[in-house]
């Protein structure tokens, strides 16, 4: 078993938070406070390690730059 811990920090991270936990799988926690974010998560293979790391980065991106968007207007 592969255990992983992605910890993010920035003023937007509740929020961002807040979007990508309905993509959480069975497998995954996540933890928040006003400025961090702590992904826990874990699987057998590498290759699916990698795949969901993926997902949940550009997950993260696409939250981060909505979030940009709507604070220009």
């Amino acid at each position: 078993m592969i255990r992983v811990r992605l910890v993010f920090y920035g003023e937007t991270a509740g929020l961002v938070a807040s979007a990508i936990e309905p993509d959480n799988l069975p497998n995954m926690s996540l933890q928040r406070d006003t400025d961090r974010i702590c992904l826990q998560f874990s699987t057998e293979k590498i290759g699916t390690l990698l795949s969901t790391a993926d997902d949940l980065l550009m997950n993260i991106k696409i939250a981060e730059d909505t979030q940009s968007c709507a604070e220009e207007r």
